[in-house]
């Protein structure tokens, strides 16, 4: 069996770099996706000197915060790495601030006896633990990205900047204040990390190309990467092994005001406890103790 890792990236070289030495094995293959508005040349000049290869760099897009960019970026590692490893069984999404709790070798294991299960949480739209109408509003509304501003067509509070309230008006003559959504598809939500199996993988592409309209429906929409997937999976005609456990942890309680927050060396026990296989949010300076403890204690590694 092997696995291949599918990370999305944009920012922090070594500590990108220090992820793909802890994962690297003969049994996985890496994916990397470094978001088009970041200078590759300075993750590739490390990965260099660090002399990190058989790492595969897979075609960019903007993948910008909750745009449809980050399907996009999902896409670009799901295909390459089907085509790249045709024996891999495991595709596994991580983002380039995540850092292992478990070594390969473990993950290995618990996939090995878990072949048909899908990694992915899952429920049907409307949501009422997401707000906008269930998580709804996400697709239904309109979302764009202009000068360096968000903004919601329509929304509850109309945009102060003078540029954006004229984008806004502009909107308002042109564009009907609902999108349509297709009928015969039935929408879920969950989160945007995941571990699939081939089929699972297989399918999500094979969909996308059968079905050229259903990205459409996210081009202007709002965090699609917790919606487009789990959609596919849910509409693809076959029944799948779902289990609803990211194997990730991740604090959304607001310490230290961060939504999510950046773990620490203080989180050290909590996410020993956990059982899951990846801490994240992992920062290059506020968690480098954690994670050198992470390498002394959990991954039998030096620093």
């Amino acid at each position: 069996m092997r696995l291949s890792f599918l990370i999305a990236a944009h920012a922090y070289p070594e500590l990108l770099a220090r992820l793909v030495e802890r994962i690297q094995r003969p049994f996985t293959s890496i994916f990397i996706h470094i978001d088009k508005g970041a200078d590759i040349r300075l993750f590739q000049t490390v990965f260099e000197k660090r002399n990190i290869r058989d790492i595969h760099w897979v075609p960019r897009v903007h993948s910008g915060w909750a745009t449809f960019g980050q399907v996009k970026a999902s896409l670009s590692l799901l295909r390459q790495a089907l085509y790249h490893d045709k024996e891999s069984e495991r595709f596994i999404l991580i983002s380039g601030q995540d850092y292992p709790l478990s070594s390969p070798e473990v993950m290995l294991e618990f996939f090995r006896h878990r072949k048909h299960v899908n990694f992915i949480s899952c429920f049907p739209l409307p949501f009422n633990g997401w707000s906008g109408n269930g998580g709804f509003d996400r697709i239904r509304h309109h979302h764009f990205t202009f000068s360096g501003f968000r903004f919601e067509f329509p929304c509850v509070q109309v945009p102060s900047s003078r540029r954006i309230y004229l984008a806004y008006q502009l909107c308002r003559l042109l564009l009907p204040r609902t999108r349509s959504l297709p009928e015969n598809i039935r929408f879920f939500g969950g989160g945007n990390w995941w571990d699939l199996t081939r089929e699972a993988a297989e399918a999500i592409i094979e969909y996308t190309k059968q079905n050229p309209g259903f990205s459409r429906i996210f081009r202007f929409s709002k965090s699609s990467d917790e919606i487009f997937f789990q959609t596919i999976l849910m509409n693809s005609g076959r029944q799948w092994i779902l289990d609803n456990n990211i194997l990730r942890s991740v604090f959304w309680d607001g310490r230290h005001n961060e939504y999510p927050s950046i773990v620490r060396l203080s989180d050290f026990d909590e996410l020993v406890q956990s059982g899951k296989f990846f801490a994240r949010k992992i920062h290059p300076e506020h968690s480098l103790s954690l994670i050198n403890r992470i390498d002394r204690e959990l991954l039998a590694c030096k620093n």
